[in-house]
């Protein structure tokens, strides 16, 4: 059901589903805002999360599984239909990635990740987002975190360690129950605050930020680096941040 972009654009213009997406967008806000010159993008559906006058931009990269989308509705459009195991971006040319009803949905999770290793830069993060297995939205049928795999943080953990990441930041968000209930929706910010202090491990999302390790622990990720090459048609290509810091310090030569 909510493996279609416009059953997910439904969902989160309901009650609820705004609720939700205001949650999310807290939990994402330090996420973004640690790299202000970034150049960041979103994998999955980033519309409830995003807004238009976030800066930098970010781009969405959405599944094909998902069907079109506009993102923006209005001005230029910054989203677009990907292979999510061969995004049409060149090797560490993002520095912040995003994975929103993505991974939990993708048949082959490893190739997924290991695809983020290699458009992300050497000092790049991506935040996952996906169903807590021990939290009550993963049973919530009606809301998008009721479908997919749910995953444990030590499931995550060790997937993420397998593609090339080590995590840096673990916690969950959503801990009102997954109910369409005015009064549950009206004390949504005091509960979230009671969960994250007494109950931080039982939130309905799991979100785990990781850093991407120089070297991959595997030979995957280098030897699909260079089977796509530049796959970036369409994309203007962009020095990374980290490779911007190189390019403008001081070059120390032989003293000629």
């Amino acid at each position: 059901m909510f493996e279609d972009a416009a059953h997910l654009n439904d969902y989160y213009r309901s009650r609820q589903g705004r609720h939700v997406a205001k949650r999310l967008r807290r939990h994402i806000a330090d996420f973004w805002s640690k790299a202000p010159n970034a150049c960041n993008a979103v994998i999955g559906y980033g519309a409830p999360v995003l807004r238009v006058e976030d800066s930098p931009a970010h781009s969405v990269f959405m599944p094909a599984r998902l069907g079109t989308e506009r993102w923006p509705f209005k001005g230029a459009g910054r989203a677009t239909l990907a292979d999510c195991h061969a995004l049409p971006l060149q090797n560490v040319q993002l520095d912040r990635v995003l994975a929103l009803h993505a991974l939990e949905f993708d048949p082959d999770p490893r190739h997924f990740l290991e695809e983020c290793w290699r458009v992300l830069d050497g000092a790049g993060r991506l935040m996952v987002m996906v169903p807590n297995r021990t939290g009550l939205w993963a049973r919530a049928e009606r809301t998008p975190f009721g479908h997919g795999r749910p995953f444990s943080r030590r499931q995550l953990r060790h997937l993420l360690a397998e593609s090339g990441f080590e995590v840096r930041r673990a916690g969950t968000v959503l801990f009102m129950p997954p109910v369409e209930i005015g009064l549950v929706l009206r004390f949504g910010s005091q509960l979230e605050q009671i969960g994250n202090r007494w109950s931080p491990g039982v939130g309905g999302v799991l979100c785990i930020e990781a850093e991407k390790m120089l070297y991959a622990p595997s030979g995957n990720v280098q030897r699909r680096a260079r089977k796509l090459g530049v796959k970036a048609a369409g994309l203007a290509t962009r020095p990374t941040s980290a490779m911007n810091r190189i390019a403008s310090a001081p070059f120390k030569g032989d003293g000629t």
